[in-house]
């Protein structure tokens, strides 16, 4: 059951508006339906089981906490109180009834379980266990949910919400989850709450492996990697189904692997789950591969759920959307660019397939398939035989698509109205960026040393507010403009994408605006007008291709064959500094930045496909080929082929465009691996938080 499917169309834009929505439908399977709640009447019964694996645990702890508001990992509250409600003695259930009050019917909740016996001797009692369930709303919960929390709950919880998890881990954790009380901060945790549904079915406590679909813009597929999800509730269930003792799995293994390079040992099976989500490489000083053999090998015959078949190279979880046949598809296939917009929906351009694939698609934060604009029309607003290129989303939460051929090189859609408008600026539109208030620039590919960037005014397509600028960086191959962003200083920048280039173009100083009623525009020449375009070189800037607003940097990915390598430029240009190899990236081609300033990138020939992880210092954090047991390039998962655009939502998860191969019909989500970030990038331009979490 997707949590989202429901999401009425006209209530998506407004990021307040979608919140309010958003927590009120968030229901896992099994919970139920939404009730009527009075704040000061106590809650009906609801029921479940702790498990570890198949076996009951007797005498857990279960406590109900609401998310804490206060902070990232802040701790809410316990409504249990001191009622102390306890697992029974005999298979494990628990029954509360009329133990709580909701704060809010929006309020969300989770369940854990700490401490008991899972099977053992009479008297044990297994301190380092503790298994959680994220539940949604409080409102939702009612007398028909049940509710098993078990390893497979527990690591879906890490992987989903490991970034909201407690920041000090230890013996003086609080175990808790929580995010800021900012509109945006609330909209990513309550969208990462219903992203644990696409894994989990908290009502069985076994992992989803497929799931249908279904919005207003049609149908597509969403493929968790269950067998992945298995694996780590296996490792988890070698310390939950044991004493938790110094000689137990618990201590001898488990704990000391997946504690980070100076990070404090976990002591309990929450925690190890979110380091394994929060380093899943499971890099420490005692040496990676050490450590990722080992705690794969704490699964045995006798593990209760289905693993994968052989050793993941690193703990990093992602969920497969796919589409129909490219023949007749008009929602996902070949996917160029990807971006998220303020409330976590995801817009993606479907690039050089057939007449009737090239179209712009949305879909809800749990891949509910909202809009298909464009597709197969012939009207002034459509995008067929039109080669979309790139993609951005403006303040107002519009989505922006530039074109290459057809009648019109731009587009604009408007998710408020439903409807979208097109204009012919002449020449093949390629970059497009949104600066902080709300001007659309747009960048023209051609070898002409006049090509043209124009300027949308405050987001408004039209001629009137055009001002457009000849390029001329000293040589013509420096002006296609094949991507384009806006730094923090309201720099604009573009890339080539060329292979024998090695240099990007900084536009610096823009002012003033030209009225146009014809294109291309005549006004170039207003003496009003005036920019400075600079050349920049920088370190061994060679193809550069998609490039992005770091906090005080502009990053490029360098996609000339070889190259293998991103280069970080100061706002001010000068010499950049390389970062990469042939270890460590391959064929990079979009790239993006979290929220904690990390660089994100897509390896376009990587196979099976994969993305790479830098800090801002330039550190690898993603796992390199030649290191057993990794010897890949990048996070690696089957559901990646061709990889080219890469966005990072307000949840933390990363999303990844197939572009061709045999995921060509399908984006891929890696969940929770990034940190939330401020969407669309225009926002984080406008409050300064680019590199920051919400």
């Amino acid at each position: 059951m997707n949590m989202l499917s429901s999401v009425p169309r006209f209530t998506r834009l407004s990021m307040a508006g979608a919140l309010a929505l958003g927590l009120a439908t968030l229901s896992g399977c099994g919970i139920g339906t939404p009730s009527t709640i009075s704040e000061s009447t106590p809650m009906a019964t609801f029921n479940g089981k702790v498990h570890g694996g198949q076996q009951p645990v007797t005498g857990s702890l279960i406590q109900l906490w609401t998310v804490g508001t206060t902070g990232y990992g802040s701790a809410g509250t316990n409504l249990l109180g001191t009622n102390v409600v306890t697992t029974s003695l005999t298979d494990g259930s628990f029954n509360i009834t009329g133990d709580y009050t909701c704060p809010t019917a929006n309020t969300l909740v989770y369940i854990t379980a700490t401490g008991g016996n899972p099977g053992m001797t009479a008297g044990t009692n297994n301190l380092a266990l503790k298994l959680a369930a994220p539940l949604g709303p409080c409102g939702n919960l009612n007398s028909s949910t049940f509710i098993v929390i078990d390893e497979v709950t527990t690591a879906a919880a890490a992987i989903a919400l490991g970034q909201y998890f407690t920041p000090t881990l230890g013996a003086s954790s609080t175990d808790t989850f929580g995010a800021p009380n900012t509109t945006q901060a609330q909209v990513g945790i309550a969208n990462a709450f219903a992203t644990v549904n696409s894994l989990v079915n908290t009502a069985s406590g076994n992992a989803v492996t497929s799931t249908t679909l279904t919005g207003p813009a049609g149908t597509i597929t969403a493929t968790p990697e269950s067998a992945k999800l298995n694996t780590i509730a296996d490792i988890l269930a070698a310390c939950v189904n044991s004493d938790g003792l110094v000689t137990s799995p618990c201590q001898t293994t488990l704990f000391p692997d997946v504690t980070p390079t100076g990070g404090t040992a976990p002591t309990d099976t929450l925690q190890a789950a979110v380091y394994m989500s929060l380093n899943p490489t499971s890099n420490n000083a005692n040496g990676s591969a050490v450590n990722l053999t080992a705690l794969y090998g704490l699964q045995t015959a006798q593990s209760p759920f289905v693993g994968a078949a052989s050793q993941p190279t690193d703990w990093t979880v992602g969920i497969q959307y796919a589409g129909t046949a490219a023949t007749t598809n008009t929602l996902i296939n070949d996917v160029l660019d990807i971006r998220a917009d303020a409330s976590g929906n995801i817009w993606f351009i479907n690039g050089s397939g057939t007449a009737l694939s090239e179209a712009m698609t949305e879909l809800s934060p749990t891949g509910v398939p909202l809009v298909n604009a464009f597709a197969g029309s012939t009207s002034p607003t459509g995008m067929q035989s039109s080669t979309p290129r790139n993609l951005a989303i403006d303040l107002n939460g519009n989505a922006w698509a530039t074109s290459s051929s057809g009648s019109s090189t731009v587009y604009q859609y408007n998710p408020n109205t439903s409807s979208g408008t097109s204009l012919n600026v002449g020449g093949q539109g390629y970059g497009i960026a949104v600066d902080g208030s709300n001007n659309v620039f747009i960048g023209h590919n051609s070898t002409s040393a006049t090509t043209s960037l124009d300027q949308f005014t405050a987001g408004v397509l039209a001629a009137t507010n055009r001002i457009s600028y000849p390029l001329d960086g000293g040589s013509a191959s420096n002006d296609l403009a094949t991507y384009s962003v806006v730094d923090t200083l309201g720099n604009v920048w573009h890339s080539t994408g060329t292979a024998a280039t090695t240099s990007v173009i900084q536009v610096s100083g823009m002012n003033g605006v030209a009225t146009c009623t014809t294109f291309p525009c005549t006004a170039t020449n207003d003496a009003s007008l005036t920019a400075t375009y600079t050349p920049v070189s920088g370190g061994s800037i060679l193809g550069p291709f998609s490039m992005a607003a770091g906090a005080n940097s502009v990053w490029v990915a360098n996609s000339a064959s070889g190259a293998n390598s991103i280069t970080k430029l100061a706002l001010t240009g000068g010499t950049g500094t390389n970062f990469g190899s042939s270890t460590s990236l391959n064929s990079p081609h979009y790239i993006a930045v979290d929220g904690s300033g990390n660089v994100w990138v897509s390896n376009k020939t990587t196979t099976p496909g994969s993305v790479s992880e830098f800090t801002d210092a330039g550190a690898i954090l993603s796992p390199v080929s030649g290191t057993t047991p990794f010897n890949v390039v990048g996070f690696s998962h089957a559901g990646i082929a061709t990889a080219e655009g890469i966005t990072i939502d307000p949840s933390g998860n990363v999303w990844v465009a197939n572009n061709a191969g045999t995921a060509a019909n399908s984006i891929f989500e890696i969940v929770g691996a990034a940190s939330p970030t401020v969407t669309p990038i225009a926002l984080a331009l406008k409050n300064n938080t680019v590199g920051q979490k919400p």
